[in-house]
């Protein structure tokens, strides 16, 4: 015997079975590698991932199992359950899927293949949003957002930090004229466990409280939204109606598309904690009429660094002493210097502030640039004297248009949902997973892109590097298969 029901308190679909093979397809077996602390080094061990939200599967006293799914799992549910629940309990199930509320009209400020995906969403009451940077995505949410509040929704808008919070305030107000109020509200994630409202357990009561009047929640950058204080944010929301989370990389480890065509893949399961919100992917663009320009520097600066055993010693972070030996090597910085001057207004992102970045300003850069640096305290701004300035979002957007921006080296800060007007050129020198290459990558708003990176001349392999450049290629020949990929090599000579 099989039986679904809601819980009303949670919103998660309750399932209580007699039945092993119900049990069984809540679950899924696979080998990973991990590190075996009493072996000191990496086996290959056999998991069991679960889907309920329970830590073990007991019976209880009548001989059932109880579960407890949330609601990103509902079409898994309705396809491999079938064959054990009533269609009563399906159309349970189904009602949690469909949206009441189906809109036809297209929206006035959307292109038509953005109305063609943002129409089709609005049939269902959660899923993935997955677009290729330069879509579009921030005006999708945006325009989302406003049409909620116009049929008399209050709305939750959920980002992982300040910068892509920064870009959908400034779009609702300059689209809609929509300010933040008591209907529209923007979270981020980052820090929020640490605000003093949080670790005050009556605040926190309140900010629970709040968080169930929400009607719609949307989510951009989802996938960085998934963590301790999003899971928080995402599982006290338990009155709304809508969750719709968009991102350019959903699947950050690869940029797939999330599924559930083939039962509980490794993509799904990669992505776990992400579908148990949001669902699988309802919209997935892939970018068709890219030209990606893909140019390998030839260069020997590369071939002149060495690594001894002590770098590569298990006492170091062995990636982020390659990274900064290379980055801040004086015959790499100053070939950097040529490629800016040769590629203006160079995005360079990077995650290393304190060594990397202001090294190259300090010592590179001040004297031959106009720098734009985005980092955590904002954007900073310097001229070619090296005086700063802090600007807002808006402000250096004015800045890049007024073309008196060079250079604009950036952390992580940057790298998503950031939207710099005129951009053609990336130095792509980091980043092995598509939530981090894909992303800076896209930064690049044109129909052609540039994507610039420094390879040995020799063809010496170096540790880490190389294998990251590995890496990015695979990313670059899969995500922009459909557009046209230039894949142009240049010897250090001829910049």
């Amino acid at each position: 015997m099989t039986n679904i029901c809601i819980d009303q308190n949670s919103g998660n679909i309750l399932i209580k079975t007699d039945n092993l093979v119900v049990k069984s397809l809540l679950e899924v077996k696979r080998t990973v590698a991990k590190y075996v602390f009493w072996k000191k080094t990496y086996s290959n061990v056999e998991e069991v991932v679960k889907i309920y939200e329970e830590k073990r599967a007991t019976k209880d006293k009548s001989g059932h199992y109880n579960f407890s799914v949330k609601r990103g799992f509902t079409c898994y549910l309705l396809n491999v359950l079938k064959p054990y629940i009533t269609q009563d309990e399906a159309d349970l199930l189904l009602s949690l899927v469909f949206s009441e509320e189906k809109r036809e009209i297209p929206f006035k400020n959307l292109l038509d293949i953005q109305n063609e995906d943002i129409l089709y969403l609005l049939k269902y009451k959660f899923g993935l949003f997955s677009c290729y940077t330069g879509y579009g995505k921030t005006e999708v949410i945006s325009t989302l957002a406003n049409y909620a509040l116009s049929i008399g929704k209050k709305v939750l808008l959920v980002t992982p930090g300040s910068k892509a919070r920064d870009e959908l305030v400034k779009r609702c107000k300059e689209r809609f004229n929509l300010d933040p109020s008591d209907n529209l509200k923007f979270i981020i994630t980052s820090g929020f466990m640490n605000r003093l409202d949080y670790k005050d357990p009556k605040k926190r009561q309140d900010i629970i409280q709040e968080l169930k009047t929400f009607d719609w929640v949307l989510s951009d950058e989802v996938e960085y939204c998934i963590n301790p204080a999003g899971e928080f944010i995402f599982s006290n929301c338990t009155n709304a109606t809508n969750l719709y989370g968009f991102s350019g990389t959903a699947d950050k480890k690869s940029g797939k598309i999330l599924s559930f065509g083939n039962g509980l893949d490794e993509t799904i399961v990669n992505n776990l904690e992400l579908v148990k919100y949001f669902g699988p992917s309802l919209v997935y663009r892939m970018p068709l009429d890219k030209i990606v320009n893909y140019i390998k520097i030839k260069t020997s600066t590369l071939d002149n660094i060495s690594f001894s055993s002590s770098d590569m010693g298990s006492d170091n972070n062995v990636y982020m002493t390659v990274m900064n030996k290379i980055w801040t090597d004086p015959g790499v910085s100053n070939l950097i210097v040529k490629l800016a001057y040769k590629y203006p207004m160079m995005f360079i992102p990077v995650n290393n502030l304190a060594e990397i970045i202001m090294g190259w300003i300090n010592n590179y850069f001040i004297g031959k640039f106009r720098i734009l640096l985005v980092c955590a305290e904002g954007y900073i701004y310097y001229d070619i004297n090296g005086n700063k300035t802090k600007l807002s979002l808006t402000e250096a957007c004015d800045y890049i248009k007024n073309g008196v921006v060079d250079i604009i080296p950036s952390t992580s800060s940057g790298y998503r949902a950031l939207d710099l007007p005129n951009l053609k050129y990336v130095f792509s020198l980091q980043g092995n997973n598509a939530g981090v290459f894909l992303q800076y990558v896209g930064r690049i708003r044109a129909k052609e892109m540039n994507i610039i990176s420094l390879e040995p001349e020799k063809s010496k392999r170096i540790p880490v590097y190389t294998k990251g450049c590995v890496e990015r290629d695979k990313m670059i020949q899969e995500y922009y298969k459909y557009s046209i990929i230039n894949n142009i090599t240049i010897n250090e000579n001829n910049i």
